[in-house]
């Protein structure tokens, strides 16, 4: 159940095109700097060759809200 509407949230996985890894962050940083050197920087899922990077979520349809977790 989705914690913001409190209906029902459909499984899937939010994954990233190509290689591409995911990361949170208080801002986005520039592609001149180390990403890691960021406020707040978190690595939610590493690089993954040769396939695309997912993670387990959930996809609330009415308040367009997607839950994940780490």
């Amino acid at each position: 159940m989705c914690p913001k509407c409190g209906k029902e949230m459909r499984k899937g996985y939010l994954f990233s095109s190509k290689d591409g890894a995911f990361s949170f962050a208080s801002e986005v940083p520039s592609a001149l700097k180390n990403a890691k050197n960021t406020d707040g920087f978190v690595k939610l899922i590493g690089l993954k060759v040769g396939g695309r990077t997912s993670v387990k979520a959930c996809c609330c349809d009415a308040c367009r809200t997607i839950m994940i977790q780490y």
